[in-house]
């Protein structure tokens, strides 16, 4: 029986980061040839905000950040400990800069058709898979790529709730060359399982996130979190008078199990559970998620996602437990990882990147042992 032909080779659900992201690589890569792409672009309702990440050597795209810093700040439980990057540069951008970054490359090729939509359903048939638009348009493909949302059925263990301030003083109370990373420190009135980072673009300006790892089927936090703003800011930087330029809220889930693709219906970005599970920083992983894909279809004709990695899966596992039902604990064993070895060791460990033997090194300098309790593991 003749197959009826398809609207396009390939359908990208979503316009985001992971969406838009595929359609660059897909447009760089020489061995995508005439592929026709259709990218459902339904982020004009997209609510632009900063974006935190590091990285070693070059990043796949030519981005332009707003601040970068090679010496950190960090909490070790008895203070602050300063301790220089030696191979990675942490640094900051936004969304918006990252998306018109992308849209340079993706607006340039003509395999590629943008639609300003938004995807209502998805169904993954046999030979193709059809798209369905919230306003009853529908296209057929041989594969879609799906970042829209995670499964209704998934939901996180843990979700980290949080804003980042752009704040300004009267006076310079930052250094622009250090960057404080999960300070934990706790102020009178905080939580243990709050944390601060501090990322000033200039003497006078910065970025200061606050934000909580809670269960995720906890309420939502109550109040935003001027009084922690600015009670950090006092206690840190000696910081009293200064005023908030913007505000950005969100909810990043933590601990999402990758959802099984269906046939030609493949998960990507953070529905895919891409986002590393015990931090929230996603940025680069789905960078090198999309880049891999992207990969695959052109050398196949059919996009794969890169397989996760089951040491990793077992490494984050009691973390999340430790999360769930001791945040105390858990704090402790994030400044140990720090306090430790140095910090490029453990930025390589969160973006999964070590091998056995350095993760024996990491974890042999780290209290492991609270790990072992048989309820982190259910």
């Amino acid at each position: 029986m003749r197959r009826e032909p398809v609207d396009f080779d390939l359908i990208l659900a979503g316009g985001g980061l992971a969406g838009r992201s595929l359609a660059y690589f897909l447009s760089r890569h020489p061995g995508v040839g005439e592929a026709r792409i259709l990218l459902i672009d339904d982020s004009h309702h997209y609510q632009h905000r900063s974006i935190v990440y590091w990285y070693d050597g070059m990043l796949p795209l030519r981005l332009t950040p707003s601040a970068s810093y090679t010496t950190l700040a960090v909490d070790t439980g008895a203070g602050l400990r300063t301790t220089p990057l030696h191979r990675h540069t942490l640094s900051v951008t936004s969304s918006q800069r990252i998306f018109e970054c992308l849209d340079e490359v993706i607006d340039a090729d003509p395999r590629i058709k943008r639609l300003d939509a938004r995807t209502a359903r998805i169904d993954a048939q046999q030979d193709r898979v059809s798209v369905v638009l919230a306003d009853g348009r529908s296209f057929t493909a041989d594969y879609c790529c799906d970042s829209t949302a995670p499964p209704s059925r998934v939901a996180p263990p843990l979700v980290m709730t949080g804003e980042i301030r752009h704040v300004r003083t009267t006076r310079a109370s930052f250094d622009p060359s250090v960057a404080t990373f999960m300070d934990f420190r706790p102020g009178d009135s905080e939580q243990p399982d709050r944390f601060h980072c501090l990322l000033p673009v200039s003497s006078r300006e910065a970025l200061l996130e606050t934000g909580r790892i809670t269960p995720g089927d906890a309420p939502a936090l109550a109040r935003p979190s001027d009084a922690a703003a600015a009670e950090y800011l006092r206690r840190a930087c000696g910081v009293a008078d200064f005023s908030t330029l913007t505000v950005q809220r969100g909810v990043i889930p933590l601990g999402l199990r990758r959802p099984s693709s269906r046939g030609r219906h493949l998960y990507v970005g953070a529905a895919s559970g891409i986002v590393k599970a015990t931090t929230g920083y996603g940025f680069t992983r789905i960078l090198h998620q999309a880049e891999r894909i992207a990969s695959s279809f052109a050398a196949g004709g059919w996009p794969r996602s890169p397989e996760a990695s089951r040491r990793f899966r077992y490494y984050d596992k009691p973390v999340l437990g430790l999360w769930l039902h001791d945040p105390d604990a858990a704090v402790r064993f994030m400044r140990a990882a720090f306090a430790s070895v140095d910090a490029d060791l453990v930025l390589d460990f969160l973006d999964e990147r070590t091998t056995p033997l350095q993760e024996r090194t990491l974890l042999g300098s780290m209290p492991v042992g609270m790990l072992l309790r048989p309820r982190f593991w259910r």
